[in-house]
């Protein structure tokens, strides 16, 4: 039997993960997911970092702006959900097909 190989190691990196996400979120809209792939990062691990991030802008006079998930069967938009996650079911139709919310960073004044 030959040894398992190890997993690959993550590329090097100038930047920390949220500096990172910082940045591309100043591109431009983006979900979770588009975020995971332009960083690397499984789209479970980018929900922790955004929350941090929003945090992080408060204290620079920033926000994490978010257009609300939608279900793309009824329409049904998530406008109170704190949760920065992709919502897995729409409460009204109960449909599966949910548009992910989209992330930006604005100035908090406007």
């Amino acid at each position: 039997m030959s040894n398992p190989k190890p997993p690959p190691s993550p590329a090097p990196r100038s930047e920390t993960v949220r500096q990172t996400l910082l940045e591309e979120l100043r591109r431009g809209a983006a979900t979770a997911w588009e975020l995971s792939t332009r960083l690397g990062l499984r789209e479970r691990d980018v929900t922790p970092h955004l929350e941090h991030l929003a945090r992080s802008l408060r204290a620079r006079g920033e926000r994490l702006s978010v257009a609300p998930a939608h279900c793309l069967r009824c329409g049904y938009a998530f406008d109170d959900r704190r949760s920065l996650a992709k919502p897995s079911r729409c409460p009204e139709c109960r449909g599966e097909r949910i548009e992910a919310p989209r992330f930006r960073v604005d100035d908090d004044g406007g």
